[in-house]
């Protein structure tokens, strides 16, 4: 016979939440010494060619055989990409790590100059790219140079043997970029002052998949000339917020230049394929 005693149902879960939100905390900088822990997102948005997928592997095998602090985050696919940026860097402020690499998974680099973006993001506290073009021709950066270090920016992505290793710029693009924590949270704490205006100002806001997370790459619109607006995608408005807050931007010189794949791959130089 049936049990009729009046007992409680289990509490049904909410069949619209996948998993169960993770305890999310900001963790303290990890002490590893001289070389900087590393964070790496990999944005995989879409399908990845052979190339892109040797220089993660080579990048893996780096990771494995080293006794650096070091993590891999895959970022799968999101209806906003700025949603997608601002959830990873919570989950980079919950790892505890020094440095917050992001790559996307179209980019294909030797590993040796991510660690390297890494190391002098740290040592500079400030931002630093490589930079690569976008899948236009003729090819034009994807990062905003500086107008006064245009002559060194140009000497740098002709790849000549006199460019600087650094040169500043005016705003990163996000698709090879390094980002130190001290100055990030620096740069959030003070981006989130009572002061700061609208369109600038970073919220934080309450997320299923993180708890929440900092609305820095929230794009917005900004007159840019006299009466003339520019939208800013996710990655020009984050970096325009961290200059407001102080935060220099700089492009790197790699041992081997970017290339930006698509139907075939974009760079500086021309294709011989």
């Amino acid at each position: 016979m049936a049990d009729t005693n009046n007992t409680e149902s289990p509490e049904v879960k909410d069949p619209f939440i996948v998993a169960e939100s993770p305890a999310s905390n900001v963790k303290p900088e990890t002490t590893s010494g001289t070389r900087p822990s590393i964070h790496v997102s990999l944005y995989a948005y879409g399908g990845i060619s052979a190339a892109c997928l040797m220089s993660w592997v080579g990048l893996a095998a780096n990771f494995a055989t080293s006794d650096r602090q070091t993590d891999l985050r895959t970022i799968r696919e999101d209806a906003l990409i700025s949603r997608s940026r601002c959830r990873a860097t919570k989950w980079f402020l919950d790892s505890g790590k020094d440095v917050w690499v992001q790559v996307d998974h179209d980019i294909e680099f030797d590993p040796q100059d991510i660690i390297r973006m890494a190391e002098l993001a740290h040592e500079h506290q400030a931002t630093v790219c490589i930079p690569y073009p976008c899948r236009t021709l003729p090819p034009r950066p994807a990062l905003r140079p500086d107008g006064h270090s245009l002559k060194a920016f140009r000497m740098q992505v002709a790849d000549t043997e006199t460019a600087a290793e650094l040169v500043p710029i005016g705003m990163f693009a996000s698709g090879c970029l390094a980002i130190p924590r001290r100055c990030l949270m620096s740069a959030l704490d003070e981006l989130g002052g009572s002061e700061v205006q609208t369109p600038y100002k970073v919220d934080w806001c309450k997320d299923v998949r993180v708890d929440e997370f900092p609305t820095l790459w929230m794009p917005f619109a900004v007159d840019t000339m006299p009466g003339q607006f520019e939208y800013l995608s996710e990655d020009y408005a984050a970096a325009m917020r961290l200059s407001l807050a102080g935060v220099q931007h700089y492009s790197m010189k790699p041992r081997k230049p970017l290339n930006h794949w698509g139907e075939y791959p974009y760079s500086f130089k021309p294709y011989a394929g």
